[in-house]
């Protein structure tokens, strides 16, 4: 499959629709030996069902790009904060990729070449979002959120909260970025803009985000570092269940930061 320099493709997987046993037993021979040890730990069995068709997904979208390697051939890294990663001399191919999953759902997001981050989150598992919002986001992203009605907080809370783990996610270095170091602005008409405090070291033309709207239960954003900084960067996105079968997809983008046209 080919991937252009300025695109991203998002894969999407609903884990709840997938219970063929012989499907199932098909993706237990990708693992290898540590994710099958590490697949038996999970308590729950909907748990162990989601890390099983997640590394499926994983192995297998990998292989899309990289036909020469089979998805059971391939081997994981991770880096000091626990970002996983391929070794692109092995491959030959400077594919950047980055896994979230949440209650029904997985979503991957490939590129060429620039980091990458998403995050998914199920909107109505959370409860006491402004409370959380104090002790996470920025005062000017907390002050937003209480200046919206109750009706609009939750929608602006899922929006925040991904739209900033997908950011942490992208530099690779997880939650030992401050979430208060950075705050989003929403400027209307569906864009988005970012601000960083001093400390946090960054510039705001070097990244690219997007926010989704899947389904009514779902909120998935994206954040890339693009290392062409006068280009916008577009997605592309499929719904797949691994090893059977794929659709080209068309979620609502609800909100992005493109550079003007």
């Amino acid at each position: 499959m080919m991937i252009s320099s300025n695109e991203v493709h998002l894969w999407y997987l609903f884990d709840e629709q997938i219970s063929d046993p012989a499907l199932l037993l098909r993706y237990h021979r990708l693992l290898n030996e540590e994710e099958t040890k590490q697949q038996k730990r999970f308590f729950f069995k909907k748990h162990r069902h989601q890390y099983l068709v997640t590394r499926a997904l994983m192995r297998c979208v990998l292989s899309f790009y990289v036909d020469e390697i089979l998805p059971q051939e391939w081997q994981f890294y991770k880096n000091r904060y626990g970002k996983p990663y391929i070794n692109d001399f092995l491959t030959k191919h400077p594919l950047q990729f980055n896994l979230s999953h949440t209650d029904k759902m997985a979503v991957m997001a490939v590129t060429f070449n620039n980091d990458i981050g998403v995050d998914v989150e199920y909107v109505h598992r959370r409860k006491n979002m402004v409370e959380l919002a104090e002790n996470y986001f920025s005062p000017i992203e907390v002050k937003h959120l209480r200046d919206l009605s109750e009706d609009y907080q939750r929608n602006r809370f899922f929006e925040l909260w991904t739209l900033k783990e997908a950011y942490i996610k992208a530099c690779g270095m997880g939650l030992s970025i401050p979430l208060n170091q950075f705050s989003y602005i929403f400027t209307g008409q569906g864009k988005i803009s970012i601000l960083f405090e001093p400390e946090r070291n960054d510039q705001p033309e070097k990244w690219q985000f997007w926010h989704i709207c899947p389904n009514q239960y779902h909120r998935v954003s994206v954040a890339l570092k693009k290392d062409k900084i006068n280009t916008s960067y577009f997605l592309s996105m499929r719904r797949i269940v691994p090893l059977v079968d794929i659709q080209t997809v068309d979620y609502p983008i609800m909100m992005d930061s493109a550079l003007p046209a």
